[in-house]
Formats: C-alpha cells, sequence, structure tokens
C-alpha cells in the first residue's frame, strides 16, 4: 500500500498533537517548583603544582610542591626549592616527598577544607646537593641526610573555572634524621617545618 506525502505528514502531527496534550500540565493545577541544582561534592582534583615558603629553608628561595592524586582520596607530593637540578645554592634546605590521605573535605560559602594527614621522608642538605637520598650517612662529602617524616596540612579547594581549581595549604611536619648531628653543620635530630603554598590545579 503506497501513502501519500501529505498522508504521511497529517500522521506525524496527530501523534506529536497526542504526545504534546499526554505531557502538557493540568490548566488548574499548581506549577512545580523547580528543583536547585545538586552539588556533587568536592572538586576532583588531580593534580596541582603549589609555590610558597617553608619555615626549614635558608636559602631564600620559594618552596616549589608538586602534588598528584591517583585517587580521589590519596596523593604522592614532592617538596623542595629545586635544589639539584634548579640551583646548587649551598644553604641548608629541608625536602619533603610522600603520601597524603585526605580525612575529610567540609564545604564553606567560599571553599572546600581538606584536613590531611601525610608520611614520607625529608632529606635535609646543608650543601650543593648529590644525587640520591642518603639514610644511614651524610654521604661522600658530609652533607646531606634523609629520614622519616609525619605531616598534617589543611587544604583549601576553590573552583576557578570548569575543571580547574585554585589550591592554598598549610602544612606542619616532623623529620626524624638520625644523621643530621653528623653533618659538616650540625642540626637536630628531629627537625619541624611548617609552609604555606598557594597554587593551581584540575
Amino acid at each position: 500500500m503506497r501513502v501519500s506525502t501529505a498522508a504521511l505528514l497529517a500522521i506525524v502531527l496527530a501523534v506529536a498533537a497526542g504526545a504534546a496534550v499526554a505531557h502538557a500540565d493540568p490548566p488548574d493545577g499548581p506549577e512545580e517548583p523547580a528543583s536547585a541544582p545538586e552539588r556533587d561534592g568536592p572538586p576532583r582534583n588531580y593534580g596541582n603544582l603549589r609555590i610558597g615558603a617553608s619555615t626549614a629553608n635558608e636559602n631564600g628561595r620559594p618552596e616549589l610542591c608538586l602534588e598528584l592524586a591517583p585517587l580521589a582520596f590519596l596523593s604522592v607530593e614532592g617538596c623542595g626549592t629545586g635544589s639539584g637540578f634548579l640551583h646548587r645554592d649551598p644553604e641548608a634546605e629541608l625536602a619533603h616527598f610522600g603520601v597524603k590521605l585526605r580525612a575529610a573535605s567540609i564545604e564553606t560559602d567560599f571553599a572546600w577544607l581538606e584536613p590531611n594527614i601525610g608520611v614520607g621522608f625529608a632529606e635535609l642538605q646543608v650543601g650543593a646537593d648529590d644525587p640520591g637520598f642518603r639514610f644511614d650517612s651524610t654521604g661522600p662529602r658530609g652533607i646531606e641526610t634523609a629520614g622519616p617524616e609525619i605531616g598534617a596540612s589543611l587544604r583549601a579547594l576553590v573552583e576557578i573555572a570548569e575543571g580547574f581549581e585554585g589550591v592554598l595549604e598549610a602544612r606542619f611536619a616532623l623529620a626524624y634524621l638520625p644523621e643530621a648531628p653528623h653533618l659538616v653543620r650540625p642540626f637536630p635530630e628531629l627537625m619541624p617545618s611548617a609552609e604555606i603554598t598557594l597554587g593551581a590545579g584540575f
């Protein structure tokens, strides 16, 4: 059976009109309030680069932190002034390397606040840095040593564009460096530090 174009058009219009009537609101019924958009939780920050200052550095250079988060609640991070590849200043510096575990995400009017706990190791160097880490010695020149470190931080995440966040973090840590008193410039075995950094990520 052949159907003319006009007949086919009439059928389509009739079906469309029936669908419109079926989905129309009742003429006298109350209007449904528009639902507010639901929040999806804190921004998912996969990585960020921050710059700031640390109490444990004497070279006057800014503290640089690179953080990568393979999981939403777990990240790996390295912080330091870049001694050994960005510069070779001989002044004392304490670099930090480790993992951070997010303890919570707290929403405020201006940002998401995220307390973290961290564990890793720190390296203290009092001269131009040599490659590698010395956990049980001070190296051939007596200028560097490393040891375990624990820390805690508070991070603020602010969404600045779709998929991008501003990151502000304050961190406190304590490193245990058993060989530090044997450096050419002796330091105590326990090395506290505090730092504040600001940057952006995605």
